[in-house]
């Protein structure tokens, strides 16, 4: 008996099928006809839409919050961190990037609901890795791509990966081969490539592939990884291309009260410093026979480890109750370790949330600046830095190897390591660089990203959440503004790159290490940030880069540092700051051209509530303006208009039939991932600059294309001439020629004799053009250009001048010369017979029009005037024949 099979093609789109959207009544009870406020993304479904007040829409999807009133509230599920109700009509809602808003609901049934919906779709612990947005968003858009692909509508790279193939997973995931090959690593005697990790045997937090010292065994890993805290053995990062000094990485030794000790770890900190000493960058063995005497040499020559702890001393010997602990100098005595004293994790977030609060709510301007510091947020950054230019110092001036951890080895470690390697390497400050740098040190070496921003699968613990990455990104920032020509990204890449760190679109930052994210396949059915990123150069590069080798030493005190207001102090939160005074750590200089104002000490609330029900943050009363604007709408929020106009490239294609209110004013320009666009006008102004260099270019380079076909028309012609084949040809052309003048003489002639019946017109009466001659010209009349071959020189027919091709391309008639085919004229001439041309036509059809009246008039009168006539007659002829009878 035969058994029938039978096979169904799924797409990746079936198994996330759409999903059906519940609309709410309306609030008088009758039926609810309104659209989504926003074009929604491949792949989401809008779950909630209805009316929360008067005129305001409040749109759900599985992607986002938006709520459409002024200002819009356009904020992703996953950037949620909590919400509460508050005064029973009110939903406050606190976002894990530090800002803040509400909005308003028409009575406390529909807040509770709305707050009760928000909640379900935004606890990050309550879902599972399946349900994020990130696996449908991919889904979808591969399927639309091969849609337009077959409709012929594809736009963009086509050789681009939607995602993170295996093709694209070897481009954007394996950096470990390139940089040791960049790095210049000597992998056949000083160092090897350690597979003891593979399939994540060794430690299921660090990568498969290790580089470790070559004397180092396998076997002496597994030792090594018992010692050492989650198992987070030194692996090597980075290597000084000069000394040879490396920059390594791992966790605490599990010292203990009892004072344990591991061999095998002591040899392989010997050995690191060994291998160093062996592959300096500077030397090289000339032959086989100097190698022995060259490598005793190298061990003499040898210099200490430097270990460097993020702990304070304190938190290092208290750790040591709990099993960990800090190397004892007595076993490891080619070593010097120094404490950076940096704060843990919960004291990061206690001092982010507090800095939240202070952007957040109004402050008195007197004691802003002092509770700015009161925060710490600076002076944790400062901290961070400084311990980031020990290291640098220590690799690059005094060319030892440093070891770098804290306890785990995955939050504080990364932040100084990473940094480090900024100061360090040129190449991490490109936009490819970075990349490597964010997937090497916080994605394959286990920072946990879902643990510590709350995303899907992450811990249900609440202490396990702290903004490291943020504070790092933060770091980054302080030094793109000390250094703004070193880096080839701008403030808008990391804005973007924070952004969705939380927003759960893109699957690069889910999960806490590379296993699980190998698990459960997310680099293949994911959408990568960084192709989003390098598909929008023209929105994130920074115009004033330029390449630098040299190691940056930034200014690490609390005042040179400043905050980042344009990422925790959006446009849409309208909150006001102080004016800048002399304490730079107030912040970042207006580099978007608003102005900072002081803020009225009299005005006692800076809260009021829009007509729109959302919370803004309005200029005080006497003068004093917003940081965005100084201009108000009726809704009383500023107005946004120089920023949707200044930021129209980067706008989403809408429907203007269905979408046209989102042109009001008020409204935000938003980004191809659905969020508001970030605007940098110093960027944007540079951009300009840059389009108009280019397109100067594009004309020189047509202008000398004319002179070389000009020239080579020439050389035909005088090679032409030349040859005495063509003195036939030349000489029958000639005669062709007198007789074509002797008939134009003619025609003149006959043409003269015809002009004798015009009319007389006196020579006064008119002024003639005076051409400037060619050789009193050497610029352009109209753009200054100087003249050469291939500029070349053209009279306007109409005021005479002389002006390159550029400035009189326009044609034009010139009536009042006997020019009645267009002819050559610049362009203040072309506008004024424009206009004078559209009068002229105006004045003729209005001359016409009375003339039409006017007929039409004397028509009118000579036809009653007639019948006047004939009824007279006919009057007099019937008296007549009255009189007769």
């Amino acid at each position: 008996m035969s058994v029938g099979l039978s096979f169904t093609m799924f797409h990746a789109r079936d198994f996330y099928p759409r999903k059906t959207m519940v609309k709410d009544g309306a609030l008088n009870g009758g039926k609810l006809n309104v659209e989504a406020p926003f074009n929604s993304l491949p792949g989401e479904d809008i779950l909630y839409l209805g009316l929360i007040h008067e005129d305001v829409i409040a749109g759900l999807s599985n992607y986002r919050l938006f709520v459409d009133c002024h200002p819009r509230i356009n904020l992703p599920l996953g950037l949620l961190d909590f919400l509460e109700q508050k005064d029973l009509f009110w939903i406050h809602i606190h976002t894990k990037d530090g800002r803040y808003t509400r909005f308003q609901c028409q009575n406390s049934g529909i807040a509770e609901e709305w707050l009760r919906r928000i909640s379900s779709l935004s606890n990050p612990s309550s879902l599972n890795l399946e349900d994020v947005f990130a696996f449908a968003h991919a889904a979808w858009y591969v399927h639309e791509q091969e849609e337009q692909k077959i409709n012929g509508a594809s736009a963009g790279n086509e050789d681009e990966p939607y995602l993170l193939s295996s093709s694209s997973s070897s481009l954007y995931q394996d950096w470990f081969h390139s940089e040791i090959a960049r790095l210049r690593f000597d992998i056949q005697g000083a160092w090897r490539i350690s597979r003891a990790n593979k399939d994540y045997q060794l430690c299921s937090t660090y990568p498969e592939e290790l580089l470790i010292p070559f004397c180092i065994s396998d076997a002496m890993l597994e030792k090594i990884a018992q010692f050492r805290s989650a198992r987070r053995i030194p692996a090597i990062l980075w290597r000084h291309r000069t000394s040879g000094a490396v920059l390594a990485r791992c966790s605490q030794p599990e010292v203990g009260w009892l004072g344990w000790r591991s061999t095998e770890d002591e040899q392989m900190v010997k050995a690191l410093a060994d291998a160093c000493a062996y592959d300096k960058g500077n030397i090289h063995l000339s032959s086989d026979e100097d190698e022995e005497p060259q490598r005793e040499i190298y061990i003499e020559q040898q210099k200490k480890v430097l270990i460097i702890d993020a702990r304070s001393f304190a938190a290092a010997f208290g750790n040591r109750a709990r099993g960990g602990g800090v190397e004892c100098a007595e076993y490891y005595p080619n070593t010097e370790i120094e404490f950076m004293s940096l704060a843990n994790i919960h004291y990061i977030r206690k001092s982010f949330h507090a800095l939240r609060n202070l952007v957040n709510t109004p402050t008195d301007p007197s004691s802003w600046f002092g509770a700015l510091d009161g925060t710490k947020w600076l002076t944790h950054m400062s901290g961070l830095l400084k311990s980031a230019v020990r290291c640098t110092t220590a690799l690059e001036i005094e060319g030892r190897p440093v070891i770098v951890h804290c306890s785990d080895g995955w939050d504080r470690t990364p932040q100084i390591v990473s940094l480090s390697q900024l100061l360090l390497d040129p190449y991490y400050r490109t936009c490819d660089g970075f990349r490597v740098l964010v997937e090497k040190e916080w994605l394959d070496f286990g920072h946990k990203m879902a643990d510590r921003c709350g995303l899907a699968g992450c811990s249900s613990d609440p202490n396990e959440r702290s903004p490291i990455f943020l504070q790092w990104l933060d770091c980054v920032h302080q030094l793109l503004l000390q250094f703004p020509c070193t880096f080839e990204f701008n403030q808008s890449y990391l804005v973007k790159l924070a952004q969705h760190t939380y927003s759960s679109l893109f699957g690069t930052f889910l999960c806490n290490n590379q296993q699980e994210r190998r698990r459960n396949n997310v680099s293949e059915r994911t959408r990568s940030i960084w192709t989003y990123l390098n598909d929008n150069p023209d929105q994130f590069l920074n115009y004033l880069y330029k390449i630098n080798e040299d190691t940056l030493w930034p200014k690490c005190e609390v005042r040179d540092l400043s905050l980042w207001k344009y990422f925790y102090v959006c446009v849409e939160t309208r909150t006001i700051f102080p004016v800048e005074s002399s304490n730079p750590s107030s912040g970042d200089s207006s580099a978007d051209g608003s102005e900072v104002d002081v803020l009225s000490s009299s005005e006692s609330s800076l809260v009021k509530e829009s007509s729109g029900n959302c919370q803004v943050t309005e200029p005080g009363q006497n003068g004093d303006n917003g940081i965005y604007d100084n201009k108000k709408n009726n809704s009383g929020c500023p107005s946004l208009s120089n920023v949707i106009e200044s930021s129209t490239d980067t706008l989403v294609p809408e429907d203007s039939s269905k979408n046209s209110h989102l042109s009001d004013e008020g409204t935000f320009p938003l980004d191809a991932d659905g969020l508001v666009s970030h605007k940098d006008s110093v960027q944007s102004r540079l951009a300009e600059i840059n389009a108009s260099h280019r397109s100067q270019i594009r004309a020189l380079e047509q202008q000398l294309y004319e002179a070389r076909i000009s020239l080579r028309r020439l050389h035909q012609k005088q090679s032409l001439m030349n040859d005495p084949k063509n003195w036939d040809q030349r000489k029958s052309e000639g005669e062709d020629e007198l007789e074509e003048d002797e008939q134009g003489t003619t025609t003149q002639s006959g043409s003269t004799t015809s002009d004798l019946s015009w009319e007389a017109v006196d020579e006064k009466e008119i002024t003639p053009i005076l051409w400037v001659p060619d050789h009193a010209g050497a610029v352009c009349m109209g753009c200054n250009s100087k003249f050469w071959f291939g500029r070349r020189k053209h009279h306007c027919r109409s005021c005479g001048l002389l002006f390159c091709n550029n400035c009189t391309d326009q044609f034009s008639p010139i009536p009042t010369e006997q020019l009645y085919s267009p002819v050559r004229v610049c362009d203040d001439c072309y506008a004024t017979l424009k206009s004078s041309s559209s009068s002229s036509l105006s004045t003729l059809q209005n001359g016409t029009a009375a003339l039409i009246s006017k007929s039409k008039t004397d028509s009118t009168q000579n036809l009653s005037e007639n019948e006047s006539k004939s009824n007279s007659k006919i009057l007099s002829e019937g008296v007549v024949v009255e009189q007769l009878c």
